[in-house]
């Protein structure tokens, strides 16, 4: 039901029962009875009718009618959730009866005035007629003779009574009234009064709760979290509020500016003495910068519960939005050097959801689910349905036990005839579940926001956060890049990729400087990563000439190679245990072998992670196929030194996401692909053909068969140029040139996987007859170097690659020859700068051009 059609419902429903109440009230037997003088209704003969049949069948109970009106007219109006009407309204109804007998077993002469009033003396009670029929005295001698109090012949008064409170009860319990939480509330007031004592803190006078008082052990630079039993708490505690609240609110934003000012002034060893723990205040965190989030400073935190609610209402309003409890608060703390991490507050916060709408959106869609496989003689029922940002995932239960769940598997396109929708998904069965999920999309989704998210774990305990968004039932897709160790992001044009990649690097910018992280993005496309340009992480700028990026992948390889020897000498498995020894320790360490730490390749005693990123490894691929080698060795060797590669592609086909390059990234996202062919090939499964696009994805996790359905992070460029310019001002970023030299593949003299060109072309005099016989004749080419060197296709091949990567020959454009990019010197300055020498008798040595004149 949409907005409007609901207010034209609930007006309607609270005039009709404001019309029975006034009835109800004015209403005497004289109006009906045919008297002289008649008596008059508020409402008129219609009501003085209506409200005459109402207290004929309910009596008193009658006055109850007007009252449920009116509630779902507020609730209605209210848009409270109203899930299960039919149940509740069954509960409505039942409890009229209850409400009969027992007011009919009230006592006669507590009545009498009434009963003239209403001319039910024939009743002798205020229930009515089913009051009386259910506890009304046996009269056979009135006429006609009147047959009721069934309930007093078999159970007497006590037995009525607790009978009819039994189904009282019952039927409170099915309306869901929310009493538990009214009771709840009423509890924690009167708690709260009783257990109020008078404390000082820091001079001042502050009202604490009894279990608040425990001491509690100093910290510093950071600030304390509450729980969600203490918001719970706090939050049931609103109707308790001091009249004076708002003066409070305005002391404690007070006292949180004059804190921010004091810790920006790195006073933290004496504000941490005086500052009680979270288990102590329940003090809600708050970022180093003025935040318009929920919070409550550590100094706040001493003052009354009442006060502190008022602080956390009177910021939610400024946001319109309600008081949301947060689990964990990630705060702007410096890291180990002097770089700042960037405040949560340069994120936008979620919009505000509407509970109601999706309630009722759920029940019809589980109907229309239900209709469909009837249709096919499949006997469902839906069980559950938990609602995503997308989609919302229904969980079928089959009835008949002889049915295949195969069967099942093939109405996606029914199902979506039918709801008028796609994108449906169905998994058959549901992991560790007896049941089959349906994913259906909502008719208004929600965006997913990392604001949202980052409020859900905890950055500390992972090397590299990747926020990626959440899942079809609502739940965070958080994981650590340094446990997957590498990733494949695959999808067609326009379907989330470039924003995925924008998630991640924002997610590890965020919680980790560019001591721990360092990053090498390699861009074809020459824009998406142009951004990140000078932030402090970055170890070469955005890579956007794919001749360099083949240099830049067997730079990586090297430092691998490098990195592993220094593992191997200090004896530790992985770059955790390397940092975790520290300087001293790997000098000790190294120091009974009789080596220092200065002689090793990698010298130093912190390893940072880097994160290897590649926009379109399609593109790559095309202009040099030789960086699958380097990226397969980097996927398959490098997770325990720190290294990890992401990789983006919109043609995922066999020639591009080879096995060996799936074997090694065994995590995969898949965004909206053309067919099934290329989900299979990332996923080895179908069904992201069917996906709905802008960000809908599935997520292939380390060590699972089957990929998880979720909607990745809306980053909007305000906040993603927010975070790169706090990262830029934090400081500049430290090059290493041998990443981005052209010749850096090769001044590699490292080891090199067996067919490999690698360093060998220094030493392989047919190469050096090859350069010369080049630059004779200006012409280069795979079918020139056959002819001239009288060597194999691939030979010829690989000379091309290896020109190429040396930066002496340009990409190849259609069928013309290749351009020569660099003169007879310059190769003969290359050879010179790797060591090789000659004699002058050597021709292949010679200037061609010379030679020839």
């Amino acid at each position: 039901m949409n907005r409007p059609l609901t207010l034209v419902v609930s007006i309607l429903l609270g005039v009709s029962a404001l019309f029975l109440l006034l009835s109800l009230i004015s209403y005497s037997s004289t109006q009906v009875s045919g008297s002289s003088p008649a008596g008059a209704n508020l409402m008129g003969t219609v009501g003085a009718l209506l409200a005459h049949a109402c207290i004929g069948c309910w009596g008193v109970a009658a006055f109850y009618l007007p009252l449920v009106i009116l509630g779902y007219s507020l609730a209605l109006w209210r848009e409270y959730d109203l899930a299960f009407l039919w149940r509740r309204l069954t509960g409505a109804l039942l409890l009229l009866p209850a409400l009969c007998g027992l007011v009919h077993l009230l006592p006669e002469h507590l009545c009498d005035s009434w009963l003239i009033s209403w001319d039910q003396c024939q009743l002798r009670g205020l229930g009515g007629s089913l009051g009386y029929l259910l506890c009304g005295p046996q009269d056979l001698k009135l006429d006609p003779p009147f047959l009721g109090g069934l309930l007093l012949r078999w159970f007497d008064t006590a037995g009525s009574v607790l009978a009819l409170v039994a189904v009282a009860v019952l039927a409170v319990l099915l309306m869901d009234l929310g009493l538990m939480r009214w009771l709840s509330h009423l509890w924690y007031a009167i708690r709260a009064s009783t257990m109020r004592r008078h404390v000082v803190v820091e001079g001042e006078e502050r009202y604490l709760s009894e279990p608040y008082l425990a001491p509690a052990a100093p910290r510093a630079k950071a600030r304390a979290t509450t729980s969600v039993h203490e918001i719970t708490r706090r939050i049931a505690e609103e109707q308790a509020l001091p009249p004076d609240a708002s003066e409070l609110v305005e002391k404690i934003r007070s006292h949180r500016k004059a804190l921010e000012q004091r810790a920006s002034d790195e006073a933290a060893p004496a504000e941490a003495d005086a500052m009680p723990s979270s288990a102590a205040l329940g003090a809600v965190a708050a970022p180093a910068s003025p935040s318009p989030a929920p919070a409550q400073p550590p100094a706040a935190a001493g003052s009354s519960a009442a006060a502190s609610v008022a602080a956390a209402h009177a910021e939610a309003e400024a946001r319109n939005r309600p008081v949301k409890p947060r689990a964990k608060r990630q705060l702007s703390i410096a890291s180990d050097g002097e770089y700042v991490l960037p405040p949560i507050d340069l994120l936008e916060e979620p919009a505000l959801r509407r509970t109601a709408e999706h309630e009722q959106e759920k029940n019809q869609t589980s109907r229309a689910i239900e209709e469909v496989f009837s249709h096919f003689n499949i006997s469902v029922q839906v069980v559950a349905a938990t609602r995503g940002p997308v989609v919302t995932q229904y969980e079928i239960s089959l009835l008949d036990q002889a049915m295949r769940v195969s069967k099942v598997e093939g109405f996606e396109k029914d199902l979506a005839m039918k709801l008028g929708t796609e994108g449906i998904r169905i998994v058959a069965p549901l992991p560790n579940k007896t049941t089959i999920g349906v994913e259906v999309p909502n008719r208004v989704k929600e965006q997913v926001v990392m604001r949202d998210l980052v409020d859900e774990f905890d950055p500390s305990s992972m090397a590299l956060p990747l926020i990626l968004g959440r899942d079809a039932i609502g739940r965070p897709i958080i994981s650590d890049l340094a446990k997957m160790p590498h990733l494949l992001v695959a999808g067609a044009t326009g379907m989330g990729k470039s924003v995925c990649m924008n998630s991640m690097i924002c997610s590890i910018v965020m919680f980790k400087g560019p001591e721990h992280v360092k990053f090498i993005m390699i861009d074809p496309k020459m824009v998406e990563l142009a951004g990140y340009e000078d932030i402090p992480h970055l170890l070469s700028p955005p890579i956007t000439d794919m001749t360099k990026a083949h240099a830049a992948l067997e730079w990586a390889c090297k430092l691998m190679d490098g990195r592993y020897d220094a593992l191997r000498q200090v004896g530790v498995r992985d770059i955790k245990g390397w940092n975790e020894l520290g300087e001293t320790g790997i000098s000790e360490k190294l120091a009974k072998k009789g080596v220092k730490l200065e002689d090793l390749e990698h010298t130093d005693p912190h390893m940072s992670y880097i994160v290897i990123l590649v926009d379109e490894y399609a593109d790559l691929m095309m202009v040099n196929k030789e960086v699958e080698k380097s990226i397969v060795r980097l996927a398959a060797k490098s997770r325990a030194c720190g290294i990890h590669v992401i990789l983006t592609t919109q043609r995922p086909s066999a020639d591009v996401v080879t096995g060996l390059i799936k074997s090694n990234l065994p995590a995969r996202i898949c965004f909206r692909v053309v067919d099934k062919s290329n989900s299979r090939v990332v996923l080895d499964v179908s069904g992201a053909e069917n996906l709905l696009g802008k960000g809908d994805m599935l997520f292939l996790q380390p060590g699972t068969s089957l990929p998880t359905r979720g909607q990745g992070v809306w980053l909007k460029d305000s906040e993603i140029n927010a975070i790169v310019e706090h990262a830029k001002q934090q400081g500049t970023p430290v090059y290493d040139e041998d990443v981005i030299n052209v010749g850096a593949v090769a001044m590699l003299d490292g080891e090199h996987g067996e067919g490999s060109m690698g360093g060998e072309w220094l030493q392989d005099r047919q190469f050096h007859e090859a350069v010369q016989a080049m630059y004779r004749y200006n012409r280069s080419g795979a079918d020139f170097f056959r002819r001239k060197c009288n060597i194999g296709y691939n030979k010829a091949t690989a000379y091309v690659e290896q020109l190429e990567d040396l930066g002496f020959l340009g990409p190849q454009k259609g069928t013309a020859s290749r351009e020569i990019l660099k003169s007879w010197d310059d190769w003969i300055e290359l050879l010179k700068a790797q060591g090789l020498q000659w004699t002058e008798e050597d021709d292949i040595y010679h200037s061609p051009v010379e030679r020839s004149a």
